[in-house]
């Protein structure tokens, strides 16, 4: 009867064993996705700030042609 109830224990360690580790992959792949996200948006934030420099830079170059053509 001892051993009975030590195995059913022992089994059911396990289980819990085993929800934990399924449960850690999971947040474990999760993390992961999150990254890969942050990672995305660093690189569309990068392209943003090069298309603003980009603007930038053509809107001096139009004010002094502005400029030039008035005068």
């Amino acid at each position: 009867s001892a051993v009975e109830e030590q195995t059913a224990t022992t089994q059911e360690m396990a289980r819990n064993v085993a929800d934990a580790a399924a449960g850690t992959s999971e947040i474990s792949s999760n993390i992961t996705g999150v990254a890969t996200a942050a990672s995305s948006t660093t690189t569309a934030v990068n392209q943003t700030r090069t298309a603003v420099d980009e603007l930038a830079r053509m809107s001096s170059e139009l004010r002094a042609q502005v400029v030039a053509f008035t005068v």
